[in-house]
């Protein structure tokens, strides 16, 4: 018999080698025969080392993040077909229950969503964003209603649509507004002429 723990290491290898099959079945018996026991086990385990379970997750993925990635390709790549189908069929049999995940989320993360919009299309972080309404005093650059009184998704960064720099923040009435006039100089010039004449047209009209 082996008696360092080389030996014994060495030992128990070669044995569960030559007896995978056994082992493997010895394993799923115990496990249909305890699967009440030992799913109310790993439950109230998870329960009690929440925190200890949480630091080893992120300790062990930090330390094989690039194994971690590699392996995720190679599989993924490996099983394109079956985890697409899965997936479907995933979709397909939850698809009210995901919807209705989907919309709660939204709900709830609607500044979160706001945020990464802003950072994918326009590169505006949440410091670059928070800035910006300092500088605004918290206002629409045109009508400067106060951005207090609307819902986030309510405002908008305006943006040059030739260069594609951006130039504000704006609020939803003002930012569809330049979008009709297409960010038309002329046009907008016309148009306050115009308001201006009607407006003084009608103050003649009252005064006579």
């Amino acid at each position: 018999m082996p008696q360092s723990k080389e030996q014994i290491a060495a030992y128990q290898k070669e044995y569960n080698k030559k007896n995978k099959e056994q082992i493997a079945a010895y394993h799923k018996e115990y496990y249909e025969t305890n699967k009440e026991q030992l799913t109310a086990y790993k439950k109230e385990y998870r329960k009690n080392n929440k925190e200890q379970i949480a630091a080893y997750r992120k300790e062990y993925y930090e330390t094989n993040k690039e194994q971690i990635a590699a392996y995720r390709k190679e599989y993924n790549k490996k099983n394109k077909e079956q985890i697409a189908a899965y997936d479907k069929e995933y979709y397909e049999t939850n698809k009210e229950q995901r919807n209705a995940y989907n919309k709660r989320w939204s709900g709830n993360n609607k500044e979160y969503i706001s945020a990464q919009h802003r950072e994918k299309k326009y590169g505006i972080s949440p410091e670059d964003y928070d800035t910006m309404l300092k500088e605004q005093d918290n206002k629409c650059k045109i009508c400067l209603v106060s951005f207090t009184t609307l819902k986030p998704q309510n405002i908008h960064v305006d943006h040059c649509h030739t260069t594609k720099q951006v130039r504000g923040l704006l609020c939803n009435l003002c930012n569809t507004g330049l979008g009709f006039f297409k960010d038309n100089t002329e046009t907008l010039t016309n148009a306050i002429i115009y308001l201006e004449h009607t407006h003084r047209n009608k103050n003649e009209t009252r005064t006579n």
